[in-house]
Formats: structure tokens, C-alpha cells, sequence
């Protein structure tokens, strides 16, 4: 029975289907959800998490046929660009581009590709993909920067992702383009490419290898450390109990590092519940001296996860 549940546990983690009856409030899941009211108070960027977990009906996956987004330039070392609600970011370095994640296989070069050329900078120069976890909305493109030379990673765990030793029933999922197995990403083993550091940290629960980012940019003369949470769960229902229990204990650990290195600047690569649409019109607004919308505190940005993880215990006190 032990070894039947940690293999239902993984299934769901890896994108499973298995899907929950929707439960009830009681007093320990109001309890969580009081407890994310609480810390979100009357702040309109933490209420953004609190409206999309902690209310009903609110959290919702992200669209596959969502709009390419405009590509605009967050920081001096730090783009967004791809598709609206499965973004992609470019770190530019010293020694080239690194991309965190690289969007889908078959809107690669309409939305990546031509995305870096409208910002300035050159797909060529792309040296690293490194992708948050093993779904193809996140290493859909990798193939095509490989082929031209970069070097694609992932952790260990969502290497076997993409390549089970069983290979997948769903046609589609087999059919998708990967990447050839190449780097093995893992926590304790930072990546420096040129004058920047990207810290990894093991954050499992959507999948069994995802992993968040931690990394430094510039905003003129002010620096700044950003924090990119590369698995984030948006719906909970395929997720069974032990995963939505492993990931809360993920996010407790992402945390720890948040606040070991400073996390200042939010970014996500499923940007619906972060006002990231609000914050780029501020961004595309702001004047000289006024601050980048994308700079949160790292107060503020423990809040804004530790809200998401109060969220997801009261589902698990639910069930």
C-alpha cells in the first residue's frame, strides 16, 4: 500500500490526472484561509495570490492559446518576453543570454525568437536554457536554442520527466519535442555564466524536479536579487494530498532561501495571480526616479508565498 500511494503521489506531481471532489470548508481550513486574509490586509499586489488560491472558483490553469505577450525589458539584465501566461525570461550576461524556460515548441520562433530581436538582443547569443520544470509550456522551445548551440538543463528528476522510463499512453505527450538529455541542474550547484550567479533551489510538489531561481539584476545603479518560483501549482485538483503536502513544505524551503539571499524583485513564469499585466503598465509609465513595479521587499515577497502556502493548507485541510 506504502509503495501504491508514493506512485500515485508521483503521477500526480508529474501531471497526473487524478482529480479531487471538492470538499467543504471547516474550521481548520477557515483557519488557513483567515490566516492568508490576514497577511494579504489591504495590499492589492498580496491580495493577488489570496483571490486566486484562497477563493473559490478563482484559480484556473493557464491557457494554452493565450496571446504572445509584448516583450519589454524589466531590469537592465532582465527581459520577459514569449507568450502572455506562459512566460519566458532572458538574463542577458557578460557571456551571452541565459532563457528560464523557453515557451512553446510550436511558437518558438514567432514569440521567442522574435521576442529577443524586439528587445535587442541577439537569439544567437542565447548560451543557456534553463527550465523550471518538465512540461512542455516550459521546454517546448529548448530544442531550437540546442540545435543552435545552447546548452538546455533541468533537474535530474524532470530529465526522467520528459524521458520515463515507460514511455507515455497520450500520443501528444510523446509526440512533443524535448531536448536531448544535457545539463543536470541541482540545488548547491550554482550556474555562473559570466558576472552573473543563478542559485537553484529543489522545490518539488508540481513535479517531482521543479526548481525555483534566485538570481541578481540592475536597475541603474541599484542592485537587486530576483526571485522566480519555476513550479508553481495553479490548479490543486490533479494534485493529490501528499503532493499539495510536499509542495507547502517546498515553498517553506524556496523561503528560506528567499530570505538567506535577500529576494527582492517578483517575476513568475505563470504570471496570473501577481498583477504582472498591472505592473507592466506601470513599468511602461514609470519616470525617472520612481520605483520599478517589479520590486516588492523581501518582507513583501515572503508574505506573497507564504499566502499561497496558507491557501493550499486550507485544501489540504479540506480534504
Amino acid at each position: 500500500m506504502k509503495t501504491l500511494t508514493i506512485v500515485l503521489a508521483l503521477l500526480a506531481t508529474a501531471g497526473g490526472s487524478l482529480a479531487q471532489t471538492p470538499r467543504p470548508d471547516n474550521a481548520q481550513s477557515l483557519a488557513h484561509i483567515e490566516s492568508a486574509r490576514q497577511l494579504a490586509g489591504d495590499d492589492a499586489w498580496l491580495n493577488g495570490p489570496f483571490n486566486f488560491y484562497c477563493v473559490a472558483g478563482k484559480a484556473r490553469p493557464n491557457d494554452t492559446k493565450a496571446p504572445a505577450m509584448a516583450p519589454v525589458r524589466l531590469f537592465d539584465n532582465l527581459y520577459a518576453l514569449g507568450n502572455s501566461e506562459a512566460t519566458v525570461h532572458a538574463i542577458t550576461t557578460s557571456q551571452g543570454i541565459v532563457l528560464i524556460d523557453s515557451g512553446y515548441a510550436d511558437r518558438v520562433e514567432t514569440d521567442v525568437v522574435a521576442g529577443l530581436r524586439t528587445v535587442g538582443l541577439n537569439p544567437d547569443d542565447v548560451k543557456y536554457v534553463l527550465v523550471g520544470h518538465g512540461h512542455g509550456d516550459h521546454f517546448g522551445g529548448s530544442s531550437y536554442f540546442q540545435e543552435h548551440g545552447a546548452r538546455v538543463g533541468l533537474s535530474a528528476a524532470d530529465w526522467d520527466v520528459m524521458y520515463p522510463a515507460t514511455p507515455p499512453a497520450n500520443a501528444n505527450a510523446a509526440n512533443q519535442v524535448k531536448p536531448r538529455r544535457d545539463l543536470v541542474l541541482a540545488e548547491g550547484q550554482p550556474l555562473t555564466v559570466g558576472d552573473t550567479t543563478i542559485t537553484f533551489v529543489a522545490i518539488p510538489g508540481h513535479t517531482p524536479g521543479s526548481l525555483g531561481f534566485i538570481f541578481p539584476v540592475k536597475d541603474g545603479r541599484q542592485s537587486h536579487v530576483a526571485g522566480l518560483f519555476g513550479g508553481t501549482i495553479l490548479t490543486v485538483d490533479r494534485i493529490s494530498t501528499p503532493g499539495v503536502q510536499q509542495y507547502v513544505q517546498s515553498i517553506g524551503h524556496y523561503l528560506d532561501a528567499a530570505k538567506k539571499m535577500h529576494v527582492d524583485v517578483e517575476v513568475q513564469n505563470h504570471a496570473l495571480f501577481d498583477m504582472t499585466p498591472e505592473r507592466l503598465v506601470m513599468l511602461r509609465t514609470r519616470k525617472t526616479g520612481q520605483p520599478n513595479p517589479f520590486v516588492v521587499t523581501t518582507d513583501k515577497y515572503v508574505k506573497f508565498w507564504t499566502i499561497v502556502a496558507e491557501c493550499m493548507q486550507a485544501e489540504i485541510a479540506r480534504r
